[in-house]
């Protein structure tokens, strides 16, 4: 017999506790949020991040410590998210004709959905998770099925599952002008609460949790953080180097002597832009300190550096799968053909195919989510769902295969072709000029003076 969910969503304490089991997660999901938005608190994660560099001192003046952020993590984010919906899927239902699939159709395109895909891709890679809330609004021609994406800016988001897995509630916590608010979905209601006091429950007229979510254990950055965290350090720590060493700098002898306070202070004292020292003397045991100074050249330490970080910029950007099109690696390759430009971007290819069962999913549950505000109750309805990958094409090589594989045989015709040349406004009047001079070019051939 199967185990039926029991949950009072209505006793603040059962949900309270519910809720603390959640905390880990919670501050998991703001720790990521931190760090991809590139705050410095999202550089003070780890022990070895460049946030945890302390600031010191350089004789008497106070050096601020170079802390460099290289913003990987939203290039690895934002190349797995154009992979995967740079361009929008295309969706079709098994019966185009049909009028509960147009009307499906077009709740979907009414609410721009196909728009909002991107950055609910990029909430998920980066914080783990991403929402999309339905609801029911009073339009001018009756009741309008409304939905709008949400990130961890506004709110915290956590799903309750029953011992078989199954979604059945949904928690949103959020604050607004002070006030703590948490509703809670399921398939019938939404249970409100406000500074942790029950209010009511309003009802809803979907018939399923209108909310829509896709989880990830990690963002997608995380496999090589501890990479991105030592690619930081090394640049901040050359960039502190380069205050000091990247034009001559003077190598000083001195020492300290005691002024008039009492106080222990050296004969050399630093310009504002540490690139220059200013020489001092004093008077001690009745005898004149000179300081000394000779030119300090950098040593050779800054080739191992440099090599390093090309070695670890190579391993972030392999294995994130995300492959690194700037222009120092593309400027020399040359001519490619579409079958080596999709080899070169295979590793992106891969883990965008490898997403795709997520986001089809979450894509269907909009649809089915829409459905059921509808009312529709057509079990036969079904909708297909298709990834546009976004991968460069070479189609002067395609269109050399076809020549190739019809024998050197026309493979387009010449109304296809102008309707596809992106040069003519007017299909139509071109086609027309065209057959005029065509016309024209027979009759000069024929003409005898």
């Amino acid at each position: 017999m199967e185990e039926e969910f029991d949950f009072d969503f209505t006793d603040a304490q059962k949900v309270k506790d519910y809720l603390a089991t959640q905390d880990g997660r919670q501050k998991k999901i703001t720790e990521y949020a931190k760090e991809y938005s590139g705050s410095d608190e999202g550089r003070k994660l780890r022990d070895l991040q460049i946030g945890k560099r302390e600031d010191y001192t350089q004789g008497t003046k106070a050096v601020k410590a170079e802390r460099i952020k290289v913003q990987l993590q939203k290039k690895i984010v934002n190349t797995a998210v154009s992979f995967l919906f740079g361009d929008a899927p295309t969706i079709s239902a098994n019966d185009a004709d049909n009028a509960n699939a147009i009307a499906i159709l077009d709740v979907y395109k009414k609410n721009r959905i196909s728009n909002k895909l991107q950055d609910f891709a990029e909430s998920v890679m980066s914080t783990t998770i991403g929402v999309f809330i339905f609801s029911m609004m009073q339009g001018q021609t009756g009741k309008e099925i409304k939905s709008r994406f949400y990130t961890t800016e506004n709110g915290k988001y956590t799903p309750q599952y029953d011992v078989y897995g199954d979604l059945v509630a949904f928690y949103w916590e959020f604050v607004i002008d002070e006030v703590e608010h948490l509703w809670i979905f399921t398939d019938k209601e939404i249970h409100k609460y406000q500074d942790e006091k029950y209010q009511t429950s309003d009802a809803h007229e979907f018939g399923v949790i209108p909310v829509v979510f896709v989880e990830q254990e990690e963002p997608e950055w995380f496999i090589v953080k501890e990479m991105i965290d030592r690619y930081e350090m090394l640049k901040s720590k050359l960039a502190g180097s380069n205050n000091y060493f990247a034009f001559p700098i003077l190598k000083l002898k001195g020492g300290t002597v005691t002024n008039k306070e009492g106080e222990e202070e050296t004969l050399i004292d630093i310009t504002e832009d540490g690139k220059s020292l200013l020489l001092g003397h004093a008077i001690h045991d009745n005898q004149v300190v000179q300081a000394e100074a000779e030119f300090l050249q950098r040593d050779t330490g800054v080739q191992s550096i440099e090599l390093e970080k090309e070695w670890l910029k190579e391993d972030i950007h392999s294995i994130s799968q995300t492959p690194d099109l700037s222009f120092d690696n593309v400027k020399g390759i040359g001519a490619l053909s579409g079958r080596a430009l999709v080899l070169m971007l295979q590793d992106a290819i891969n883990k965008a195919k490898r997403k795709r069962g997520a986001y089809d999913t979450a894509i269907s549950r909009i649809l089915s989510v829409i459905k059921n505000g509808l009312g529709i109750k057509d079990d036969d309805l079904s909708f297909d769902i298709e990834f546009n990958y976004s991968i460069p094409e070479d189609l002067a090589e395609q269109i050399q295969m076809l020549y190739n594989a019809t024998g050197g045989k026309a493979t387009m015709s010449q109304e296809t072709a102008v309707q596809n040349n992106p040069l003519v406004k007017n299909p139509s009047e071109e086609l027309d000029k065209i057959k005029a001079e065509g016309v024209s070019s027979i009759g000069e051939t024929f003409n005898v003076s």
